[in-house]
C-alpha cells in the first residue's frame, strides 16, 4: 500500500493504491492514477496487507487483479473502515463480493478505451448495486477517427452496462504508445488519416472538446459524472459526493476560463469539507457552510446549486460547459 497523486486528483481524490496495476491478457490496460495504458505482457506485482498497520481509514484504490489473487484482503480493509475503488480491470464476481458495511464503503469503476486502442466491452454492472456498490466507468478518451461518435457510444455502452456514473479524463498517449497502435494495426502499410490525426494534430484540443461530448452525452443519458464514492469510516457517503461533485466542476472552470478561473476557490472548499469530515446536509440544514473554510458567498451559492441540481450561478457555467 503507497500513497498515490492520481493525474487527475478532480475525479479521482484518492489517498492510496494497493498492489499494483492489473496487466491485461488482452487487449490494453488502463492505470487510472497516471492516466497512462498498460499493454499485455507485463507483470503484477505481488501485494500483503497487514492488519495491524491500518490506522486511520482513508480512501484505496485497489485493481481486480490483486482481489482476485488475494480476496481475504476485502473483509479486513472493510472491518477497519476504509474505503474501496475497484477497478474491474480484471473480471469479478459481485455475488461473492462481501457486502459493504457502510453506505458508499465500496465503489467500482470499469475502464472504457476505445476499440483501435485495445479497448474491451464494458462488463455488466447491474449485479453490483445489488451488492450495496455503486458502479460506473472511467472512458479513456484518445485519438481517433469520428472521435466524438466514439465517446457517445462509450456513454451508451456504460448506461446499457447499467452504470451510475461516468468519468471522462485525457489519456496521456507519448509518441511511442501512438505509433505502437499506427504499427500493429495498419501495419507497413500505414493509414495516412490516422498518421494525421496521432501526430499533427492538437491533442490538448481534442480531449477537452471530447469531455464536453461525454458530458452532453451523459446529460442525455441521466448518467452522473461525479464519483460516487468510496466512503471511509470518517468521512460519509454524502460528503465525499458533495466535495467530489465540487472539485469535478473547479476542473471545468479551470477548462472554461484558463488564468482567469475561479475553480481553485471550489477546489480549496471541497478538500476543506473533506478535511472536516461534517455531515453536509446537516450543514445545509442548519445553514452552517460557512464554519468550513473557503465557503464565501459565491462558493457557498454555488455549492448549493450544483448539489440541488439547478440555480445561480451554477445554471449559467453548466451551459457553458455543456454547449459553449
Amino acid at each position: 500500500m503507497r500513497r498515490v497523486e492520481p493525474s487527475f486528483p478532480d475525479l479521482l481524490p484518492v489517498e492510496f493504491r494497493l498492489g499494483a496495476v492489473t496487466a491485461p491478457v488482452e487487449g490494453t490496460g488502463l492505470d487510472p492514477v497516471t492516466m497512462r495504458l498498460v499493454w499485455p505482457g507485463g507483470q503484477d506485482v505481488a501485494v500483503r496487507i497487514d492488519v495491524a498497520s491500518l490506522r486511520r481509514p482513508a480512501r484505496l484504490l485497489v485493481h481486480g487483479g490483486v482481489l482476485v489473487r488475494q480476496p481475504e484482503v476485502v473483509p479486513r480493509l472493510l472491518e477497519a473502515g476504509w474505503g474501496m475503488l475497484v477497478v474491474l480491470d480484471t473480471p469479478l464476481d459481485p455475488a461473492t463480493f462481501p457486502a459493504p458495511g457502510i453506505a458508499g464503503q465500496v465503489t467500482v469503476l470499469a475502464p472504457w478505451l476505445p476499440a483501435l486502442w485495445g479497448g474491451r466491452p464494458v462488463p455488466d454492472l447491474r449485479p453490483w448495486p445489488e451488492r450495496g456498490v455503486a458502479a460506473g466507468v472511467l472512458l479513456g478518451l484518445l485519438p481517433v477517427l469520428d472521435a466524438a461518435g466514439e465517446v457517445e457510444r462509450g456513454v451508451q455502452a456504460a448506461r446499457e452496462a447499467g452504470a451510475s456514473f461516468v468519468l471522462a479524463a485525457p489519456v496521456c498517449v507519448p509518441p511511442p504508445d501512438r505509433r505502437r497502435v499506427l504499427n500493429e494495426c495498419f501495419g507497413e502499410e500505414g493509414n495516412e488519416a490516422v498518421e494525421d490525426l496521432f501526430f499533427h494534430t492538437d491533442l490538448v484540443s481534442l480531449t477537452v472538446e471530447l469531455e464536453r461530448v461525454a458530458s452532453r452525452r451523459a446529460h442525455e443519458e441521466g448518467l452522473e459524472e461525479r464519483l460516487a464514492g468510496p466512503a471511509t469510516a470518517r468521512l460519509g457517503r454524502e460528503t465525499f459526493a458533495a466535495a467530489a461533485s465540487l472539485l469535478l466542476w473547479a476542473r471545468r472552470l479551470d477548462l472554461l476560463d484558463g488564468v482567469g478561473s475561479l475553480g481553485w476557490q471550489l477546489r480549496r472548499a471541497a478538500h476543506a469539507l473533506m478535511a472536516s469530515a461534517k455531515d453536509v446536509r446537516a450543514l445545509l440544514e442548519e445553514d452552517n457552510l460557512r464554519v468550513i473554510p473557503g465557503f464565501d458567498p459565491w462558493v457557498e451559492a454555488l455549492a448549493r446549486a450544483l448539489w440541488a441540481g439547478q440555480g445561480a450561478p451554477f445554471d449559467e457555467i453548466r451551459s457553458r460547459w455543456l454547449w459553449g
